[in-house]
């Protein structure tokens, strides 16, 4: 937890003090189309997400592998990266591949990257 000046030391600090000092407060919310909210996560939500995700990865992955985030738009990223820091794996975002296109910028970063696992979603794998 924080230090006496209230300082964090890493971002999954923080979220953890905000998950017990701020359980309902708004974390995130998505918005489709950058207009309407389809989807919203509170502090305490987005910690529970993220540590269970968390949990999954160290029983797949050991501490220091990498994982590549494939996800549509929404909050499903922001739970799959925060879930990553919280297992001490090192999350590496990429682009969706995009329809009738080549595959090569996609797997240029899974071999760049040196990529265990993937997070994704079952339309996309």
């Amino acid at each position: 937890m924080p230090a006496a000046s209230g300082r964090y030391s890493t971002f999954v600090e923080l979220l953890r003090y905000r998950s017990l000092q701020q359980m309902d407060k708004l974390a995130f919310s998505f918005l489709a189309e950058g207009e309407r909210e389809v989807s919203r996560l509170t502090y305490g939500e987005l910690d529970r997400r993220a540590r269970a995700l968390a949990r999954k990865l160290q029983q797949s992955c050991p501490k220091g592998e990498r994982a590549i985030l494939l996800d549509p738009p929404g909050l499903d990223f922001i739970v799959g990266f925060l879930g990553c820091l919280y297992a001490g794996i090192v999350a590496v975002p990429a682009y969706l591949p995009r329809p009738n296109r080549s595959l090569s910028r996609l797997q240029a970063i899974l071999s760049d990257a040196h990529v265990s696992i993937a997070l994704t979603t079952i339309s996309i794998l």
